[in-house]
Formats: structure tokens, sequence, C-alpha cells
């Protein structure tokens, strides 16, 4: 691409490159809000939205209402210039359209089910087995732990007996059971309303989920198809168990599920020539102690390609039959064992995908190689669009840092399209705990999330327009993970095993081993390597593997139990060819999952032939071995060597004139200094460095040398910071310096006490209430989630959650009243508040209010408070009194009543004592730089503007022009930092370094406003879940229970604590 049209892209990324968030339609939908939202993503900086139905939904799934909606979105955002798209079902995982695909039982998901008992239970439960229609196979068996010593087919006649003594004991501890298999459906649950997920290995299945989803969408909205509409995504499908579900029984049985399809042992022994079903018992256990089974390698290998070839491949032709790019993921890809269990390999997956995805879960998640396996297959496969659902699971207190970190790794990777988890059209009832936070307009920070989304839109043009220098491929290794499976070997997606954990290790290890040394890599899979991969010359006339669209010129097998005869075969022709073929010494002992000398003779031939190498799984061999090897290196050290924890990625923009550096320090809490980046190249460059959060340039020459056939940068990168590089033929001298500062001098602590202002009314948040039901004794108080599971108890109803019966289908059912709920929540006054306040309810007109046992009037203000479920009522001050208050709430209770907290608002302060007991005081004339919780506002998370006066700052100017004043913000929790003055431009703080130049603010005699911009966390929680941190926020950290409990608000920290000033003079 050409340096001008890169530019002018930068200035103003187009809809396509910015994020689309999940909209989660989960609520009673009305246009006017609909519509309005779409504005609201539109200032946000979206390019887009995923329509997507989630808990909570009132208006009827793919009903006549459901379909105007998606209109309204749709028209808006064309208006807009917007994206619209689809999402194909109700919540996740996709497939059963809401329940209606499966309440036809055949297109059910099944499993083939092990029941392992004692013989003597056997004989005891021998009839009913047999006689059982879910019986499908019977065996008898020796076994001994996990090994398998013999087994054999057995009938309602099998003198098994006999059999047991004529095969005798392997070993000490054998032990005499039986193994009954037997084909089960899945258990109906309310997370499909009520009947079960479907068969993702049945073509029959997906085309009727497509006739009842796709085909409705395509009736409606067909004209707009490819248009303002533009595809649909898939969420989380899989093929089912994978050996996942061990569970002992009182009984002495132990049960096991595999997954199945009603023809699954037909088109496996038309593939693989042998009957798998007389060989069931060694896919469950390892016979005669052998690590690795060639039948369960195949049942493996052919469940994931029925799952891609009946449910991808039919809803991506579908898909571009009709115009739609089909974009998405399957369900979780964070190791080896996650792809493995539920799904298979996942990247045979994404050859059947316009826009193949990932999703990358939670603020810890450094499973990075999810993104690079994706970008690898899209390498190969020519695809250009890589989607990341992200965020999820985060919380409330995920802060603008945050986004941009989490986002910055992925991007560099190669995420170009960015599905940000989740933008709630709700709050009400169960929505609000729907894994938050919400990126939309319930979040405080929301009006200025353009400026994260802006950056990402360069971000991700930036590293879709290069091309990476890639001559490194390495097997991946899914396959061996799959071919050590056992029953026990996993806790759903979550390995239990040792060699499976080993396996992973290794993996992780050898990513970070490469990503240390920056060197640029793509996985290989093996069946799509054995379709797509051919030994070719380049244009110099070397030999390269071509994949596809990508070429590699040296190959690494390392982490592997067993190759595929096809790979092996295809390396033996890269080498004779004279490619680099690299083993660690850890060789395969295992060729098609049998053991074998092949792979080793390989390794030994091109060691001996100079074209490879057998190396020790060590960082220093291996990537000095690959660096001696390759055309184009990439170095970033500083005076201790390699900075490992700074990912890089170079690539060309137009060949010979313009490349591109993009770095990215995953350390959040250590900024990288003093390093220096060395970029191969045959020629000088001039070097700018693009400010993408600014969309500023800067001349970096000044920092840069061409030496001994490397460009040199000196360079830096902040705790969580990104750096970006454009190296170019031609000097744009209309580019100033990139500006450089000194040390810190004059540097003071501000400290005091300063006026302030909450751009939002204050709350007091009354989460506790006494309770009964149906007229029964008063309970006494406790959280009122607990409130709703007791009463949900007496009324015969089950939990609110993700997975609840959904209150469109609940609707359907017609389910009547089933008592009369009351609460009685309380608050205390000392002082009463001069302006008037609120309550902020949801749905009042549902509830019989009282404050103080006097009625109060449910008509609510034209607003709403935070959220349109919020409605707020005015509370006269008549009602109120010095001293204790009571708002009681009554109802007919029935599945769709929700029990949830209510809140006072207005210009007031508070105080908790004791555990949960908040008092309306009076608010603090000033506030300092301390915890917000101490400064009677511990539920407050709106923005708090501090005025800091010029005069307080002015002493630190000076007449040197070059001497700068900053502001500095050294510590504080919340979302991010806004620094203005009147008439001055804004100065956002995202990420470090958290400091301002308010220099000519103070030249112009200008009072400071430090914005602080809050999150909602110390509002809607968790707000007892203890300890109050944790790795991932979702519905059940709400109703904790236990030690995880706490009846004392878990606060976390919140406001700014920490403010400096300091002068630097800039050089």
């Amino acid at each position: 691409m050409e340096k001008d049209v890169l530019i002018e892209l930068m200035k103003s990324p187009s809809a396509d490159r910015r994020g689309k968030p999940f909209w989660s339609w989960n609520g009673e939908l009305r246009e006017e809000e609909i519509r309005r939202q779409v504005r609201v993503m539109k200032e946000m900086g979206f390019g887009g939205f995923f329509m997507h139905s989630r808990a909570g939904l009132i208006t009827e799934y793919l009903g006549e209402d459901w379909f105007r909606m998606i209109a309204a979105a749709t028209d808006e955002g064309e208006k807009l210039g917007m994206e619209a798209w689809l999402y194909d079902e109700d919540r996740w995982p996709s497939g059963s359209a809401g329940g209606m695909v499966t309440r036809d039982p055949q297109y059910r998901m099944k499993s083939v089910r092990l029941t392992e008992m004692p013989y003597e239970l056997y004989l005891e439960r021998k009839d009913g087995i047999f006689a059982d229609d879910q019986t499908r196979i019977v065996f008898a068996a020796v076994i001994s732990r996990l090994d398998l010593h013999a087994y054999k087919k057995i009938d309602s006649d099998t003198d098994v007996e006999k059999w047991y003594g004529e095969c005798g004991t392997a070993a000490e501890d054998s032990r005499r059971i039986v193994l009954v298999f037997s084909i089960v459906p899945d258990a109906c649950s309310s997370e499909y309303n009520g009947t079960t997920y479907i068969d993702t290995m049945s073509r029959a299945a997906t085309e009727r989920f497509i006739e009842l989803t796709h085909e409705q969408y395509y009736a409606r909205f067909g004209d707009k198809f490819g248009k303002s509409i533009k595809g649909i995504f898939t969420d989380e499908p899989h093929r089912g168990h994978g050996l996942d579900d061990t569970w002992k029984h009182d009984d002495g049985t132990v049960t096991c599920s595999l997954a199945w399809t009603n023809d699954i042992f037909d088109e496996f022994k038309a593939r693989y020539g042998y009957d798998a079903e007389r060989r069931l018992p060694e896919i469950f256990y390892r016979m005669d102690g052998e690590l690795l089974s060639d039948v369960r390698h195949d049942y493996f290998d052919l469940a994931c390609n029925l799952f891609i070839e009946r449910f991808a491949v039919p809803v991506n032709e579908w898909c571009e039959r009709h115009g739609l790019i089909f974009t998405g993921h399957v369900l979780h890809e964070d190791s080896l064992t996650n792809q493995a269990a539920p799904n298979g390999s996942v990247m045979r997956f994404y050859e059947h995908m316009g826009y193949p995805g990932v999703d990358a879960l939670t603020e810890g998640n450094d499973c990075y190689w999810i993104v690079k396996q994706l970008s690898s297959a899209a390498h190969q496969l020519g695809k250009k669009n890589l989607l990341s659902e992200m965020y999820g699971c985060t919380g409330w207190q995920f802060d603008m840092k945050g986004h941009k970190t989490v986002g910055d790794w992925q991007a560099l990777l190669g995420i170009n399209l960015r599905c940000p988890h989740l933008s709630w059209y709700t709050m009400e009832g169960e929505a609000k705990r729907d894994y938050p936070a919400s990126i939309l307009h319930q979040s405080p920070w929301y009006k200025y999330y353009n400026n994260i989304e802006t950056y990402f839109a360069r971000f991700g043009t930036l590293i879709s327009e290069s091309e990476p220098e890639t001559e490194l491929l390495v097997i991946n290794p899914v396959e061996s993970d799959w071919s050590v499976a056992h029953i026990g070997w996993s806790n759903w997606i979550f390995s239990i095993d040792e060699t499976a954990d080993a396996l992973e290790k290794h993996y992780a290890d050898l990513f970070r081993m490469l990503t240390g040394a920056h060197i640029e890599f793509d996985y290989g899979e093996e069946q799509m390597l054995q379709q797509m991969a051919a030994v070719e010359r380049d244009c110099r006339g070397r030999a390269v593997l071509r994949v596809g669209k990508a070429s590699y010129r040296m190959v690494l097998v390392s982490g592997m139990l067993t190759i595929r005869s096809s790979t092996l075969n295809l390396l033996r022709k890269f080498e004779s060819a004279g490619g680099k073929v690299i083993f660690t010494e850890d060789i395969p002992e295992y060729v098609d999952v049998r053991r074998s000398e092949e792979a080793a003779e390989l390794a030994r031939k091109a060691a001996q032939h100079g074209s490879g190498a057998v190396l020790p799984f060590e960082k220093e061999a291996l990537c000095s071995y690959i660096k001696k090897n390759s055309d184009f290196t990439v170095y970033l050290s500083d005076e201790s060597g390699e900075c490992e924890q700074v990912l890089v990625r170079a690539g060309v923009l137009e060949s010979g004139r313009l490349m591109c550096a993009a770095m990215v320090n995953t350390d959040r809490n250590c900024a990288a200094k003093g390093m220096t980046l060395r970029i191969k190249a045959d020629r000088p460059y001039h070097v700018e460095r693009w400010d993408l959060m600014s969309g500023e340039r800067y001349s970096a020459d000044s920092s840069s040398v061409y030496e001994n056939g490397y460009m040199r940068i000196r360079t830096a990168a902040e705790a969580g910071g990104s750096v970006f590089y454009i190296l170019t033929a031609d000097k744009d001298k209309t580019l100033a310096p990139d500006p450089v500062f000194g040390d810190e001098f004059c540097r003071e602590r501000v400290s005091g006490s300063y006026s302030y202002k909450l751009i939002e009314p204050n709350v007091c948040v009354l989460d506790y209430a006494k309770s009964r039901f149906e007229g029964e004794e008063w309970h006494s108080a406790e959280e009122v989630l607990k409130v709703d599971r007791r009463i949900r108890d007496m009324a015969g109803l089950g939990y609110r959650s993700g997975g609840m019966l959904q209150p469109w289908y609940a609707k359907k059912l017609g389910r009547n009243a089933l008592g009369t709920a009351e609460l009685e929540y309380e608050f205390y006054i000392e002082t009463m508040p001069s302006e008037q306040i609120f309550l902020a309810i949801e749905r009042p007109e549902r509830w019989k209010i009282s404050v103080n046992e006097r009625p109060l009037r449910t008509e609510k203000e034209k607003d709403f408070w935070i959220d349109e479920c919020f409605s707020k009522l005015p509370l006269d001050m008549s009602l109120l009194r010095f001293g204790r208050n009571t708002v009681k709430i009554s109802t007919s209770f029935s599945e769709m009543t929700n029990i949830e907290a209510l809140y006072i608002i207005g210009k007031f302060g508070v105080s908790v004592s004791g555990d949960h007991t908040s008092t309306l005081c009076r608010l603090p004339e000033t506030l300092t730089f301390e915890d917000l919780r101490r400064q009677k506002l511990p539920f407050y998370t709106g923005e708090i503007a501090y005025r800091l006066p010029y005069e307080e700052f002015a002493s630190l100017l000076s007449d040197d022009t070059d001497d700068r004043v900053f502001l500095n913000v050294d510590s504080f929790t919340g979302a991010m930092i806004i620094v203005r003055a009147e008439n001055e431009k804004d100065q956002i703080l995202i990420s470090d370094p958290m400091s301002a130049d308010i220099t000519d603010m103070l030249r112009h005699g200008k009072d400071i406003e430090l914005v602080f911009v809050n999150t909602r966390r110390n509002l809607f929680g968790p707000l007892h879940m203890n300890p109050a941190l944790d790795t991932a926020y979702g519905p059940d950290r709400f109703v904790t229970s236990g030690d995880r409990f706490s009846d004392k608000y878990m606060l976390i920290d919140s406001g700014i604590t920490d403010v400096s000033v300091c002068v630097r003079k800039r050089l």
C-alpha cells in the first residue's frame, strides 16, 4: 500500500475497521430505544453491531416484533454508515434456534456413554441392561487403573465367568468389570428453553437450524444482505463430549461420554477401514498401558471433521449463496485440551468462515497462541479479516488501560475485527449480571470510548495492510493431545492428565520462546497440510513449503508425540529439495499413532545433510539456529538482553519502499526503557513514529541509524504501552521531530482540599430487605438475591441465571402468579437532603410501594437513571424523617418477577456503618485526593471534576519555552482521567504515562479541571463477593455463598489518591 493512501486511511478509519460490539438484546425491545442506542454506538466510535439475543429477552425471539427491531436497528445503522450483523441464536451455543430445532428429538445432541461397573453389579443388573433400548454394545473387560488388558463383546447369553477364567489377570490390581455403552441424548435444560443442544454432526439438524433461523432472516431482509446487513455470527458451536465428564457414582459405577451421531460408526468404517464400535474400550482406556491409541485418534479426528462438514460447511455455503459473511468462533480455544475436548482442531474450522474468529475472554488471558493459530490459518487461506470476541468476564472495574492492553496483543497478532463483549440493551433483572461491564451508555466512560475504537481501527489497518516476513512453520500438535485422551483425562475442557499437561506446557513454552526472540512464525495444522501443502521453489530457486497462500523456508517439529505419515512424507520431500527441517530432541515416537522410528530417521538425515538440525528444547540454541537461517530478522534488546515481554511485528507495506514495525509491551506494570530495535534491511530508511491514539506523526530519524544491514532504532515502551514505526524510503520534511524530554525536576505532590462537581447524582444502594411470601412471618433482612432465591424455592421455580428459561418463552407457557411477595428495605437520614431526591426502581408499575408506611406514587420521571430500566420516582420530603426510614414493596410473584436492589439518588452524602446500614448525610464541601469511600461517596461511580486553581502551579512556569509543566496522576482506581481547561483541548489519559502537559493552560492563566472518570463496580457489584476481586465475573459471582459471601460491602478502591506536578525540559 502506498504511504499517502495509508495516511488517509489512518486519519478517519472507516466503519469496516471499527469494532462491532455484541449488542445484547435482553429485555422488552422498543424501536425508539433501539434507534437511540445505535446512535450511542456511533458516538462511541463503533462501526456496527452484532444483534445478539441474551438472557432476559422478553420480546419473542424470531417473532414478528423481533424482526421489526432488526429492521429498525438496520435502518438506523444504514443512515449512520454503520454495519448491521445478525447473530444466529437465542443466547448460545449456536444451533438450537432457542430450542425450536430440538423440539424434535431426532435433532438432539447424543453421546455414546460408557458405564463402567464391577462384574458383580453387572450380574444384578444384567437383564435390565440388555432390555434397555439405549444399550448399544456391552463388553467384559479386565483393567488395572487406566490400563485395559483384555476385553470381549458380550450379550445376555455369554458365559462371562468362563471368559474371565480364560484370560486370567494381568496385574495384581486387575479388576473384572463390564463396560456398557449406551446411546444417550443430552438432558433437557432451561438453557435451551426446555430442550437440548443440537447434534452438530448431523447435516439434517443443521439444515433445520438454517431453515428456522437464516431462512427467516432472508425472507424478510434478503434485499439488505451484503449491503446494510453484512453477515451473521455463530457462537460456540461444538461437536459434543470428548471423554470430559467422568463421574464416579455412589453405586460403584463410573460414567463417561463421547460425541456420537447416528451414522458415525458407518462413516468411521468407510473412512478408516475398520470397525470403531468393536474397539470402543480402546478409546476410553489404554490398551496394555499404551499411551496412544489409533482408534481414539481416528474417532476424534472423524468427529471433528463431521462437525465441520455438517455444521460449518453448510452454514458457510448458505451464507455465501445469500451474500452474507459467516463469522464467529467455536467453543474454546485457550489450550490444546480446550480445543480437543469439545471440538478437535479449531484451525480446520477457520477454512469455512468468511471472517474466522476466536474468543479471548477475561482480562488476564495470556494464551496468545489463540490468535496465532487463527492468523496462521488465515495467512495460509488468504483471509484478511480476523475477529475476536474480547473483554468478556472482565467486570465493571475493567478500566480503559485494560481495554487497550487486552486489545493490543490481539491486534498485533492480527485481529482487525473487534467484537467487544458486551453492550446491554437493558440492565433489567438478571440482565445486569450477564458478564459485566456493559460497553454502552450504562458505563460512565462511554462518551470517551471513541478514542479507544479509533486507536484500534488505525492499529488494525496498519497490521492488515502489511505483510509479515514469515519463514518458519511450526507443526501444530493438537492431534497428539487428543490421542492421549482417556476416561478421566479432563474435567470439561481442562486437562487433569499428566501427559496432556506436559504437552500443554511444551506448547506454551515454545510459543514464548519464539515470540520472546521476536521470530515470526505460523502454525501448520496436519490435515490442512495434507490438503494444501506442496514443495516448490521461490524466485531465488530455494526450496519453500507452500501452504495455500503462504510459503515457508523452515519447518519445526517440537512437542509432538505422534505425527501423520502425510506430514512426514511432505517433510521428506522438503528436506530433499533443500528445505530446513528442524526437530527438537523430543522427536515423535509415533507415526499415524503407531510406534515408529521414521521421524527419528528423517531428523538424523536432515542433521547429517545440513538441511536441518536436532536441537535441545532450549531458547538460545533453537532461536539462534532459526535466526541464522532466516532472510529477515528482528531483534529487540536492552542492556540485559532480549526484551521478551515486548511483542514485535514487522511487515512490508510497499516492497522496497515502506515497512512498519509495531511493538506491544505485555507487562502492564513495568515500562521497557533503553531498548534498541533492529530490523534487517537492504538499505537505509527514514523512520517515523505514528501515534495511533492521537493520529499524529513524528520524525524519528534522530533516534535511528542504518548499520551493518540493519535499521537500528532507539526506543522505549510504557507499561502496557504500544509503539509504531513506519520505515519509509522518502523523507517527509513536514514532520516535527519526535518529542523527547529530559528528567523531571521541581516535582511536587499535589495535596489539599479542592472544590469539585459530581457529574451525576450521588447514590445510596438498598440491597438488603426483610421479606415474606404469602403471608408467612417476616424473615430478617438478607441480601435481595438471596431473598429472590428463597421465594423461588418456596414457589417451586428455578433460579434466575444466565441459563434460566428465557422470559419470552416463559410468557408463552402462560404461568400464573404464585403468591404475594413483600419486601422492606431500610435506610437512615442524618441530614435531610436540601434538593429533590428520587427512588430508582425497575418496573414500578408492577409494585405497590410505600415509604414509611405511606403510599408512594408510581408516576415516573420522563428521564431515566443510568439505564432505561431504572425509573425515577420523586421522594416527597414529607414522606421522609430523621433516623430510620423504610421502603416497602409488594407484588404478585411469578416467574417473570425480578427482586432487585433499590437506589436512592440525589444530592447527599452516604455513610455506611456495620455491615450494610446506609445513612444519608451531608456531602463534603471539598474533596481531597483519597479514596472516595472515605469521603461520603462509597457508591458513587460517575465522573468527578476537581477544580485545581491556577495560582497553585503558576510558580512552576519559567521564561524558557522548553520547560514544560506536567500534571501527573500517579495513583488512581477508576476508568480514566481527563485534564481540561476552558477553551483548551482535552487531554485524555487512558494508559501510561498518566501525565498531561499543562504548560499552555497555565500560560493562559487557566484553572485546571482534573476529571476522574469512574467505573460502575462499587454501584452494581458484585458487592458481597469475598474476596472482592477475581479473575472472571459472571452471574455466579453475584450469588456466592459460604466463605465467598460477605454481608459487609466488599467495595474496591475508588478515586484519585496521588497527584503530582513536575517540570521537564524538552530536548
